[in-house]
């Protein structure tokens, strides 16, 4: 055997084993890329036997006769939700400005604030 036939055999093997290392490689991504898609089914089927649990729960009271509804209080939760979001929002602004300035990061503040604003208007605007 010549010294150009075991190099070519040796450049052959060489690309054998890329070619396996990059096969394997492939493999482990379609695992990585499968994870999130199961968390996604898991948790949409979770979601779906929890919602149906609470309706034949509902479903149950109501033919019982021992279901009593609740109301719900939009306006004040709106106030309550409103100040929260305004607040959280003007401190994480003033945190974002004092330490990165002026950038696109400032809207992690800018955001809860405006919907807490927001929600402050629905309240003042909405009649008790």
């Amino acid at each position: 055997m010549s010294p150009e036939e075991s190099a070519k055999i040796i450049e052959l093997l060489q690309e054998i084993q890329v070619a396996l290392q990059t096969s394997q490689d492939s493999k482990d991504r379609i695992f990585l890329y499968l994870i999130p898609n199961m968390g996604i089914i898991f948790g949409t089927s979770l979601l779906f036997f929890l919602f149906r649990w609470w309706h034949q729960q509902r479903m149950a009271l109501i033919q019982a006769g021992l279901y009593k509804p609740w109301s719900f209080d939009l306006r004040a939760y709106s106030f309550l939700l409103g100040l929260l979001l305004t607040f959280i929002g003007i401190v994480i602004t003033i945190v974002f400005v004092a330490v990165l300035g002026i950038t696109l990061a400032l809207l992690g503040g800018l955001l809860p604030f405006a919907i807490g604003l927001g929600l402050l208007t629905y309240y003042k605007l909405t009649k008790p």
